[in-house]
């Protein structure tokens, strides 16, 4: 029942409307413990308000404490519409579906249907559930108690989720032998257990409800079904009036992800020992199991180490057209993949006589294909060197036989039209992939065939107010609607921005993390620890970290130390947040996605400007792209990229009206470079000082505010 009719009155335009329910004695004052209205969150609402209206798009920059939740979220359900929220990470989905469209469809009286959609592997799967109890196929010794509160969960549970089952971390290594992915899903034609399946029946309730929550990877790939099905199927979401991408500032890179194609050497030995397992189970007669996977790793350990020869080494991500040798890889990727499709002809060989097996063929014509592809090119490029070669010979020795064959135009190393390829060394294997110039024609097809309104929101989408680099990121036309509404807390009083003078970062990592870690230790005594050190390589954490510890030690001090990689992510927050003096290090994964209200962290040393590496493979490919047509790669694309990026490492700092700190950036480049200004302007409106005893003055007297610009 509509508690609040005025708020419902087709009579009025729903911009009043939306104006009526933030007023002073407006449904959220009374009813929403709390609640104070914003300018920038009334302005916000307002303009969602007319894009729904208009079925146009809004870009919405709103910063931290702005209330964008509500902003958008009143108009929708004032409105009745249907509406898709899409956002990049499950804590907000988390915090829209239990807390803040329940708050407020309290506050106007209204029931409304809502579902929150995850991915598959977020759910209990009932079939592998069955078949780990049945097997004991367990990976840790107290994985079997762990077992026992997943079954109990999966009886009693409505929705199989299992954020719900706090006993077992959402990180705990059973959850993958008891969840489901979409290449080992059986579906609905094998799965015995699939109208009791949680994915089925979360999928069925948001196709049925008002407002669904999803992540940006899983919206992307319900457009995808629909448009590969020409609109036969209705995919996994309700057609929208309403989209919003919450969280926007990470769609790029999703959208890039999702657009492109990879594989990987440990998908080769993932499917074989899967293969090995279910074959052995159920189909010892069907194949010699054992021979084919290791066939497959024998030839995939000989293709890793030809990578290591023509000198690539962990964590490289190098374009192909900046590998040397890279034509080289061509037998041994041959030769792996011939290995490979030995398997899959003893996949095609049991067909129909095992549904855990052929569900496994699926995805084996799925990777097969794609290796497939790099083969071709791979031909390519080894066609390619070999004209260049002859071309160079023939330019040393001008005098051709007359049987000699001219040099061909076979093609460069280079990428598909408007696609990146690009090799990437990781811990567990070699990822060949391929990636979207730009992703931005598919993602406007894909809008224009859902039609509706559209939102896009953040903290951080402009660099100093200019929105012209995402526009065209996500293809939106430049007339587009794009407003900032800033933050409502009072930077100047609450926060202190210290650029110390520090040689400019240069080329050495580790050295530069050395003078980071000298400039900061100061502070950090002065905060009491306290404190987030983000870094924008791994080298610089694990050097950062080393030198801490030491310092620690020296003085020692009892300030806890935590580092990236020795716990899961979820876990180094929770636990920085529990001690309430600690020192965390950690790189990019930390920049954003991190809300730490209160005294527990008080301040934020960040090394340098997150420019991205100048061997990217992806920022060096799209840098070219913009020259070539004659524009400026660094104004264009890597200067608003780091700015963007930046802008959510220091919006860490400040997560509330009460909170306080320092945010010590050390990188004299926003100093002494003309682009500089554009990166302050971009910042916090924080007091700002280059001198070390007033950044520490900020902590030991809190009521002193100085004047004037660094001091």
């Amino acid at each position: 029942m509509k508690d609040e009719p005025l708020l419902f009155d087709p009579k009025r335009s729903l911009a009043d409307r939306v104006a009526a329910t933030f007023a002073l004695e407006g449904p959220l004052a009374r009813k929403t413990q709390g609640f104070a209205a914003r300018a920038g969150q009334v302005e916000f609402a307002l303009a969602a308000a007319e894009a729904l209206e208009k079925k146009s798009t809004l870009v919405a920059e709103a910063g931290t404490g702005t209330g964008k939740t509500f902003a958008y979220l009143t108009p929708a359900l004032l409105s009745g519409a249907t509406v898709i929220i899409s956002t990049a990470g499950k804590p907000l989905q988390d915090q829209l579906f239990k807390k803040d469209i329940p708050i407020l469809s309290r506050a106007l009286g209204l029931n409304v249907r809502a579902a929150v959609l995850k991915g598959r592997s977020n759910y209990v799967c009932l079939h592998r559930l069955k078949r780990v109890r049945d097997e004991g196929l367990l990976p840790e010794r107290d994985s079997y108690e762990k077992l026992r509160k997943i079954e109990r969960f999966a009886e009693i549970t409505k929705t199989g989720d299992k954020a719900e089952l706090t006993d077992v971390p959402e990180t705990d290594r059973l959850w993958p032998y008891v969840t489901s992915t979409r290449e080992n899903c059986l579906g609905s034609e094998r799965c015995p257990y699939y109208e009791e399946c949680f994915v089925k029946l979360a999928r069925e309730k948001a196709l049925e409800s008002q407002i669904v929550v999803v992540n940006h990877h899983l919206y992307l790939s319900s457009m995808a079904m629909k448009r590969q099905a020409a609109n036969k199927i209705d995919g996994m979401l309700p057609a929208a009036q309403l989209t919003v991408f919450d969280e926007a500032h990470q769609l790029p890179q999703i959208a890039s992800d999702f657009f492109g194609t990879k594989f990987s050497t440990y998908q080769l030995q993932d499917i074989a020992s899967e293969a090995r397992q279910y074959g052995e189970a159920y189909l010892r007669d069907g194949a010699k199991w054992s021979n084919l996977y290791d066939d497959v790793v024998k030839h995939v350990y000989d293709l890793r180490l030809a990578v290591m020869e023509i000198g690539l080494v962990e964590g490289d991500r190098k374009s192909v057209q900046n590998i040397e040798r890279f034509h080289e890889l061509r037998a041994p990727l041959n030769e792996a993949v011939k290995a490979f499709e030995r398997l899959g002809n003893a996949f095609e060989a049991n067909k129909g006589r095992n549904d855990e097996v052929d569900t496994l063929y699926e995805y084996w014509k799925t990777v097969y294909a794609e290796c497939e592809r790099w083969q071709k090119f791979l031909k390519k490029a080894e066609k390619a060197e070999k004209a260049q070669r002859s071309a160079k010979a023939e330019s040393e020795n001008p005098a051709p036989g007359p049987d000699s064959e001219p040099a061909t135009d076979a093609p460069a190393n280079g990428p598909s039209k408007g696609m990146i390829r690009w090799v990437e060394v990781l811990q567990n294997g070699v990822r060949f992939n391929e990636t979207p110039l730009s992703f931005s024609n598919e993602f406007r097809e894909m809008r224009e065939a859902e039609g509706g309104a559209w939102v896009f929101t953040s903290a951080t989408l402009s660099a100093a107010g200019n929105f012209k680099h995402y526009l065209m990121e996500v293809g939106l036309p430049p007339e587009t609607a794009a407003h900032s509404w800033e933050s409502p807390f009072v930077y100047w009083e609450q926060g202190c921005f210290y650029l110390p003078n520090l040689p400019a970062p240069a080329n050495n990592t580790l050295e530069h993390a050395g003078r980071v870690v000298e400039a900061a230790w100061p502070l950090i005594n002065a905060a009491g620890g306290r404190t987030f050190v983000l870094c924008t390589s791994l080298a610089a954490v694990n050097r950062a970290a080393d030198l801490l510890e030491a310092k620690l030690k020296a003085n020692r001090s009892p300030w806890p130390l935590l580092v990236q990689g020795e716990m899961p992510r979820a876990t180094l927050i929770e636990e920085f947040r529990r001690r309430g003096n600690a020192i965390l290090v950690g790189s990019m994964s930390f920049w954003e996605g991190v809300d730490v209200r209160g005294d527990a962290l008080s301040l934020v040393v960040i090394d340098k400007i997150p420019f991205a590496p100048p061997d990217d493979p992806i920022t060096t490919a799209r840098c070219d792209a913009i020259r070539a047509s004659g524009g400026n790669p660094f104004f264009e694309y890597s200067l608003p990229e780091a700015i963007i990026a930046l802008k959510q490492g220091a919006g860490r700092l400040i997560r509330s009206e009460t909170d306080r700190g320092v945010l010590m950036l050390c990188d004299s480049r926003v100093a002494d470079k003309p682009y500089g200004k554009r990166i302050l302007k971009s910042l916090p409106d924080f007091y700002r000082t280059r001198r070390a005893e007033k950044a520490i003055e900020f902590f030991l007297n809190p009521t002193a505010y100085y004047e004037g610009l660094y001091h």
